[in-house]
């Protein structure tokens, strides 16, 4: 679920207008990316128009910015639903901003097929707020025996089963914002595949790469993550990269033993398909892989 609006310039002969992204940004205190088909964030990218804007002192589930039909003098801005206090005020905050940069403008919303002001956006954010923590509820509720799975701003995240029996009564959203944002705050790679169709057999095989002294999050399973254009996987390897060398070590290893490896090795829960994993140093990596091949 989302709240998506559609601004649309109203200046001068309807004259079609720009926007400045950088000015938004610094204005807005925001930083931004775009998804990969993995829905993990590239870094200060856009794609055909659109990125994802996140403040970084309050990591939410990002807002949506899609500028495609800006030479049209149209800007569409969404948000998550549940999402975060902070981050519906950032929303808010990005309307203003581009309303300010096309001198006038109307806003409507999709989902409700209904005109907004920028002023009444503003003081409907507690009520904005209040419906987010229902969803946030009912969904913990409704996903209670089911994966529940949330994109936030950088990766997506699996919540478990604690987490979301929490949330089912949960009164504020202060413990979610919380939570998203410690989640999301540290440099830590989230690992994921590299899909290849093997010509001989037909197989799907699933390639993944740990860095050496670069902390991770890697999945339990090695299809657990989220592309929903992904074919099933029939086998999944690992290879190492030694950063100080830049240098791969030779060979692919069983996935299922490199989890064994990561969790002897001090992994320990992120959420509840994935672990993090501390760095790991060339000497354990050569360890691991002389123990493989025995």
């Amino acid at each position: 679920m989302a709240f998506t609006l559609v601004i649309q310039s109203k200046g001068l002969f309807n004259k079609a207008k720009s926007v400045d992204f950088a000015a938004l940004l610094n204005n807005c205190k925001l930083s931004y990316g775009s998804y990969n088909d993995f829905y993990t964030m590239d870094e200060g990218k856009t794609k055909n128009g659109t990125a994802i804007l996140y403040n970084p002192n309050r990591i939410g589930r990002g807002i949506f910015f899609d500028a495609g039909d800006v030479s049209k003098g149209v800007i569409k801005v969404s948000y998550n639903i549940p999402t975060t206090t902070a981050e519906i005020e950032d929303f808010v905050k990005v309307v203003k901003e581009v309303e300010r940069q096309f001198g006038k403008a109307s806003l409507h919303c999709e989902e409700e097929n209904k005109d907004y002001s920028s002023s009444e956006l503003e003081k409907n954010i507690p009520f904005m707020t209040e419906f987010s923590l229902k969803q946030l509820n009912e969904g913990c509720v409704k996903n209670g025996n089911m994966q529940y799975i949330l994109t936030l701003a950088k990766f997506p995240w699996y919540m478990d089963d604690e987490t979301k029996a929490k949330y089912k009564t949960i009164e504020t959203p202060d413990d979610f914002e919380e939570t998203i944002h410690a989640l999301q705050k540290d440099d830590v790679y989230y690992a994921k595949p590299s899909l290849f169709k093997d010509g001989k057999s037909g197989k799907i095989l699933a390639f993944y790469t740990l860095t050496s002294n670069c902390e991770s999050y890697f999945p339990v399973k090695p299809d657990s993550f989220l592309n929903f254009d992904a074919p099933k996987i029939d086998e999944a390897l690992v290879r190492f990269f030694i950063y100080e060398e830049e240098k791969v070590v030779d060979g692919y290893y069983p996935y299922e033993k490199f989890v064994e490896f990561i969790k002897e090795k001090g992994a320990t829960k992120f959420d509840a398909e994935r672990l993090r994993v501390p760095e790991i140093s060339k000497a354990e990596i050569m360890e691991f892989v002389e123990s493989v091949k025995q």
